[in-house]
């Protein structure tokens, strides 16, 4: 489940937890742990850990300000990971 979850988030843009949620075929409670595994594991970041704090100017939030703390995004190893996954 977290390999699809990485290939998921391997083929770009931005996604909410209801959406991975429902492609995953999972609850949002379910995804949560599933997240903090791939942030523990390396796989992911958060990203308000590079957040300069211009939410108002995010691409990513639309100017929604507060979301920082539910946005990741993959390190080096996660895509790697998440591009070994897709089919050829």
């Amino acid at each position: 489940m977290l390999e699809k979850l990485l290939q998921l988030l391997s083929e770009g843009g931005a996604h909410s937890l209801a959406e991975l949620a429902r492609a995953l075929g999972v609850s949002e409670e379910l995804l949560r742990p599933m997240i903090a595994d791939l942030v523990r594991l390396g796989y992911l970041h958060p990203v308000a850990a590079g957040c300069q704090g211009n939410c108002a100017e995010c691409p990513l939030l639309g100017g929604s300000p507060g979301g920082c703390e539910h946005l990741w995004a993959l390190t080096a190893k996660g895509k790697e990971a998440g591009l070994s996954e897709q089919p050829g």
